[in-house]
């Protein structure tokens, strides 16, 4: 824990989400004297770090989870994990009678934006799925305590969408297919990580053998506009030169990508309605775009793509809470400044609950810009109001469901234990003790590096012992 903690004083700061933007804006605030408590929804306040972010970037994302850890594990800052706003703890409440001087919203972007399609939702689930749970899936599925959704990748995926999360996603499917049939025709294992470093040709070249040979056929990546138009690349300014270089890099990035993962990239096109037959899902009509100047414009073209397996990917929006004002998919701001949330003297948003982007820098750089904005346009002019702190931290005590359940469960299965006469050495029964006494000194919210610690998943890496990722 930081040492060089500053005196509190009376005004307690409640902060939506732990992530990047919200673990820049707790630290700030805790070091400039204010109280705040962090309300995840997770166990764990990473975000997309830990659930978004492909495994394969595991150097990436510990570096950027311990950056958190040192900002969050700090005397003035309280971590309340498994809550969400809007379902366990009203927001108008929370705003209006829990005492808080401020809240501010850093909970980022965890709905997907659904494709224009009615009848193919049917099929949600199995034939359809988004790319926030079928990431969640990738990263997690090896777990052995995982108990989400699993989906089964088909041979002719297609993937909507464009940018660097949608080529996560058709990576994941090329290598999925590819480790799945060279085990299956071949009895070779590659592992995940050893595959995403030399690409799927590689590998294949390796062993002598072909997609063809391993029973995959290549899944597609369908985007709106042309390779150099996905923003795969970001010019360092606005000038003609450096626009006209970023678009020739992003085209040659997704040229490597295609070439080193094997799979069809299909540009300016875009989906029409799905093909269902039987009752059964069987494919996408597009239709064909082009471009003039930086417009879209529709043709008269279209085109069929069989396939049992989509997965949308065109973009992540806030999850709405109920009591905020929204101006469609994004929150509703307050036009004389860029961080207060229309309607609310006290309420703010930061990061990507407004912003969209989903990248980690822009992330953290908008949560540090627009916190140091909330302190002094805001904050600062707040010597003379009371906060109760013992109000708040009663009412966290009461609203915490999520951290109660969790101890009622681990006591149930203690008391089990003992009702059905199951028998537990000494050890078993002071190692349930201790993690009883844990889990109740946790619900007190005292111990930030520990809760995260017993919650870190399993990673992949070390179960095959890997190093180095």
């Amino acid at each position: 824990m930081q040492q060089d903690t500053i005196q509190a004083n009376k005004h307690y700061i409640a902060i939506i989400g732990g992530s990047v933007s919200g673990s820049e804006a707790a630290t700030m605030l805790a070091q400039k004297g204010f109280k705040v408590v962090v309300f995840d929804q997770n166990e764990l306040p990473y975000g997309k770090l830990e659930d978004g972010l492909p495994m394969w970037h595991a150097s990436l994302r510990d570096r950027q989870e311990e950056a958190i850890d040192d900002k969050l594990d700090h005397a003035n800052i309280t971590y309340i994990p498994l809550v969400q706003i809007g379902k366990d703890i009203n927001f108008n409440d929370l705003v209006k009678d829990w005492g808080f001087s401020a809240v501010i919203l850093a909970n980022g972007a965890w709905n997907d934006r659904q494709l224009p399609l009615n009848r193919i939702h049917d099929y949600l689930g199995t034939n359809l799925v988004y790319q926030n749970p079928f990431l969640y899936w990738f990263n997690h599925k090896h777990e052995t305590n995982y108990k989400g959704k699993r989906y089964q990748i088909q041979n002719k995926s297609v993937v909507l969408g464009g940018g660097l999360a949608s080529i996560d996603v058709i990576k994941i499917v090329m290598m999925e297919l590819v480790m799945e049939g060279l085990k299956k025709h071949k009895n070779i294992d590659v592992d995940l990580f050893t595959l995403e470093k030399k690409g799927v040709r590689e590998i294949l070249e390796l062993h002598q053998t072909t997609l063809e040979e391993i029973g995959v056929e290549p899944g597609y990546l369908v985007y709106r506009r042309a390779a150099e138009d996905m923003p795969l690349a970001q010019p360092s300014d606005d000038s003609p030169e450096k626009v006209a270089k970023a678009r020739e890099t992003s085209k040659n990035l997704l040229e490597k990508y295609e070439e080193k993962f094997m799979f069809h990239f299909v540009p300016q096109a875009v989906v029409e309605e799905e093909i269902i037959e039987n009752g059964q899902f069987v494919g996408l009509k597009f239709r064909k775009m082009k471009i003039e100047g930086s417009k879209l414009i529709a043709t008269d073209e279209f085109f069929d793509i069989q396939t049992t397996f989509v997965i949308g990917s065109i973009g992540s929006i806030p999850k709405k809470i109920e009591g905020l004002p929204y101006d469609g998919e994004k929150l509703k701001m307050n036009p004389e400044n860029e961080f207060n949330v229309y309607g609310y003297e006290n309420v703010f948003a930061i990061g990507n609950a407004i912003t969209g982007k989903g990248n980690i820098m822009s992330s953290k750089k908008h949560g540090k810009e627009m916190t140091a904005k909330i302190i002094s346009e805001h904050l600062d002019e707040l010597e003379d109001i009371y906060t109760n702190e013992e109000e708040i931290f009663e009412k966290l005590n009461v609203y915490n469901k999520a951290l109660k359940d969790l101890i009622k469960d681990e006591l149930k299965s203690i008391e089990n234990s003992i009702l059905n006469h199951q028998v537990i050495s000494e050890n078993e029964e002071v190692y349930l003790l201790d993690k009883t006494a844990k889990l109740s000194e946790d619900r007190q919210f005292s111990n930030y590096r520990r809760w995260v610690a017993e919650h870190k998943p399993t990673r992949l890496e070390e179960m095959l012992g890997i190093k180095g990722h």
